[in-house]
């Protein structure tokens, strides 16, 4: 592990232990006293609105840290065009989980993906409109250990159909998408060595039909192990959907399959 790895291991690890230390505060409930601090740094002085048309819903308490399900809803504001869409985790040792950059397609958009919690946390969506403003919405998860641990760095089974894209669509106009992929946050420490594994993980998720970009999401080393994406998006009946993704190593993944058949589930 060269110098500069173990520099950039060495942090993460000194804000995992701070965070999950503030988070412990009032019976291990999600600290709201993080959020300060997370949105002057993200955000700068600007205002965000708590806002009824941009949601997130999750289990009150998650039975894994390192797959918790979560649930965004946008629904489409008249005179707001939301470009992007922030998740974040107060309580992650890296805050930003992944962005969403939304299209005309997805401005009414239900999505679902799982998520890592390393501790109790509330975990937000800030969305960002046109003209610049901020609309959030926020849920209380009780959850642990899902960024840190043990793990067999040599164990096959990580790199099992690397890259392998799982698609299905049903006619309700949803596509659900799995990448098969370790999502190594770098926080984990090999059980044999005892060194941190590298962090290795899909960092964009490039999502189009018929060839015209519907979404874009860059994710980090919060989302879960074999990245989950379901959402739902408008078009005109069947059409092809590509799936293109990225990983931090620079591997490149991809998928092309007609979706929406009539009287066809896929």
């Amino acid at each position: 592990m060269n110098a500069k790895l173990k520099s950039l291991t060495l942090i993460k690890v000194i804000i995992l232990i701070a965070f999950s230390s503030l988070s412990f505060i009032a019976k291990s409930d999600a600290n709201p006293e993080l959020w300060p601090y997370i949105q002057e740094r993200m955000f700068k002085d600007k205002d965000i609105t708590t806002a009824d048309f941009i949601r997130i819903s999750g289990p009150k308490r998650a039975s894994s840290g390192a797959q918790v399900p979560i649930n965004i809803q946008l629904a489409a504001k008249e005179g707001i065009e939301i470009k992007q869409i922030f998740l974040i985790i107060d309580g992650n040792p890296v805050q930003l989980a992944a962005t969403y950059q939304l299209t005309e397609a997805t401005q009414s958009i239900d999505l679902s993906t799982r998520i890592r919690m390393e501790t109790d946390s509330f975990v937000r969506v800030v969305g960002e409109s046109t003209d610049g403003k901020l609309y959030m919405n926020q849920v209380a998860i009780r959850a642990s250990g899902g960024c840190s641990g043990y793990m067999d760095s040599t164990d096959p089974a990580h790199t099992a159909d690397l890259g392998k894209i799982l698609l299905k669509s049903t006619k309700d106009r949803y596509v659900t998408t799995r990448i098969k992929h370790p999502n190594f946050t770098g926080l984990m420490k090999d059980s044999i060595n005892g060194w941190f594994v590298p962090e290795w993980y899909v960092k964009d998720v490039v999502f189009s039909y018929n060839g015209k970009k519907i979404l874009n999401v860059k994710g980090g080393i919060s989302i879960s192990q074999d990245p989950y994406i379901k959402f739902n998006f408008k078009g005109k009946k069947s059409g092809k959907l590509t799936v293109s993704a990225t990983d931090t190593k620079g591997e490149t993944f991809s998928l092309e399959k007609i979706v929406f058949k009539v009287n066809a589930l896929i």
